[in-house]
């Protein structure tokens, strides 16, 4: 099994179990460490670092899942994970990655070879659907040909 670490700003991070958990049940060995607008830097250094601490007591490899590339939870990850092996972080985390790794990671001790598969899920789950009507090539609100 490969441990988790959600993370980001505000309710992030507990928002983002909730939802996975909504669809994929209960998880074990999944830590929230959200970044909240009263904390200082080094409070949640250290919220952080007893994540990981609590993780690899179990001997797990882990993932860190951040909110946006370069803001603070990020970086906080990154110092933090460097002081360990077998402890990836990754930014621009979406509901799929969790999704499919909550239940890839069961079967998997690697935390690297799982980061490379949700990087492709993640980059799938972003989709745009143009539902607009086009009437007589109505385009951004402006209708040609006067209808």
């Amino acid at each position: 099994m490969i441990g988790f670490i959600i993370t980001g700003h505000g309710s992030y991070s507990p928002g983002m179990l909730g939802a996975m958990e909504m669809i994929t049940g209960v998880q074990e060995k999944v830590i929230v460490v959200p970044f909240l607008q009263d904390m200082t830097l080094e409070e949640y250094s250290r919220e952080m670092t007893s994540g990981i601490s609590t993780l690899k007591q179990d001997g797990l490899e882990i993932i860190i899942f951040a909110d946006l590339l370069g803001g603070t939870p990020f970086k906080t990850s990154v110092v933090s994970a460097n002081e360990y092996t077998g402890v990836e972080v990754v930014s621009g985390t979406n509901l799929p990655m969790l999704i499919e790794g909550s239940m890839l990671r069961l079967g998997m001790t690697c935390a690297r070879e799982l980061v490379d598969t949700l990087l492709q899920t993640g980059q799938e789950g972003i989709q745009y659907l143009d539902l607009t009507v086009r009437l007589n090539e109505e385009v951004c609100g402006v209708v040609e040909n006067g209808i």
